[in-house]
């Protein structure tokens, strides 16, 4: 009787039990599954696709739009899929995207050491490109984030078999073109910005025998004026909080509310962390090696999760509705308006000059 009781209530605590992190609020956060978007037969993203980026209309964008071999090739997600930008260097390697406004897009560029800065026009056009930062002294870059006002953090990695503590890096790069290492450590990955920018995020992994063996994300303290970081804090061992250290994290992102989505290439699933450090839900995908994640769409709360395919060859991505916007998607509404006022005001003065002329020619 006393095991019927049990199971019992453990059915009814799981029928009631609510989740804030989606619209529904019901059923178990640690129970959430992602729909599929785009697929093995309708993907038009090769299976490098990686560094997932919202703009400022809540688009979608990732690298390696095309084959495998269009590794210099930038697309859009959504709300349709097509060439963003392929840049003149064939031998680029594109794994980043990062927008700052609405005129400029940033890019981690492994193959050539660089941040790669994109000029906007209207129609989501790009209208020109140069070098944001660069040294040749980093790993690569792998992945980045950027702060309101433009400062740049990046990781980097050498994937060898047994990895050591110089195998990966942290990188700023100041808006003047500065760029400084700030620390060398295990192969970085994931990296990430807090909502109010205080913090910055940095996963770390080691291989042993060419098999990943542990998996961290440590916490910073952040300068943005000077793109430093201090007060290295350890966030989440997964060794230590689920056994899960085989699978490598991959690209993190923040919501307004200090959440971290965390991609677990391949564990097929999304962890999610409060800002405390507390793993608060858990989103299955339909493919086994998620690379990268933004939130975006019209409101800014669809989740899109990129990666390879389970079936070799392209790229594919699941989405979510979750309930709270993201941190990107939610600065680029601020800059996106104030570019919009500046915009209205230039065009107001131009009529009035072009007004008081007319009116001086009359007179």
């Amino acid at each position: 009787m006393a095991v019927f009781y049990t199971v019992a209530f453990l059915t009814f605590v799981k029928l009631t039990s609510t989740c804030e992190l989606i619209p529904s609020n019901s059923g178990s956060c640690f129970e959430l599954s992602a729909t599929a978007y785009l697929t093995y037969e309708n993907s038009q993203f090769g299976p490098t696709i990686e560094g997932a980026s919202v703009n400022s209309d809540g688009d979608m964008f990732a690298v390696n739009y095309g084959s495998s071999e269009h590794t210099y090739q930038l697309g859009q997600v959504y709300p349709q899929q097509r060439l963003f930008y392929a840049d003149v260097n064939q031998l680029s390697f594109f794994n980043g995207i990062r927008f700052l406004n609405s005129t400029t897009a940033l890019v981690a560029d492994v193959a050539n050491h660089r941040v790669l800065q994109l000029s906007l026009g209207a129609g989501n056009t790009v209208t020109g490109n140069k070098n944001y930062c660069s040294d040749m002294r980093m790993l690569q870059p792998n992945d980045l984030t950027l702060s309101k006002t433009g400062t740049v953090f990046t990781s980097g990695m050498n994937w060898i078999d047994d990895t050591d503590d110089k195998d990966g890096d942290i990188w700023s790069c100041l808006p003047d073109g500065t760029a400084k290492q700030l620390e060398l450590l295990g192969r970085t990955n994931g990296i990430e910005l807090s909502p109010d920018e205080q913090h910055l995020y940095v996963s770390e992994s080691y291989n042993s025998g060419g098999v990943p063996v542990a998996q961290k994300i440590w916490r910073y303290n952040t300068n943005i004026a000077q793109g430093t970081i201090s007060s290295k804090t350890l966030f989440v061992d997964f060794a230590l909080l689920d056994s899960t250290a085989a699978n490598d994290i991959d690209g993190m992102k923040t919501d307004v509310h200090g959440n971290l989505y965390v991609t677990r290439h391949g564990g097929s699933h999304v962890a999610i962390f409060a800002s405390n450090g507390t793993l608060i839900g858990k989103i299955a995908l339909t493919f086994p090696r998620p690379t990268n994640l933004e939130l975006g769409g019209p409101k800014g709360t669809t989740l899109y999760i990129v990666g390879q395919c389970a079936r070799e060859g392209k790229g594919c991505v699941d989405q979510i509705e979750v309930s709270t916007p993201g941190r990107s998607w939610t600065i680029l509404q601020a800059s996106s308006a104030a570019f919009k006022f500046e915009t209205s005001k230039s065009l107001v003065m131009c009529l009035l000059v072009m007004f008081l002329m007319f009116f001086n020619v009359k007179h």
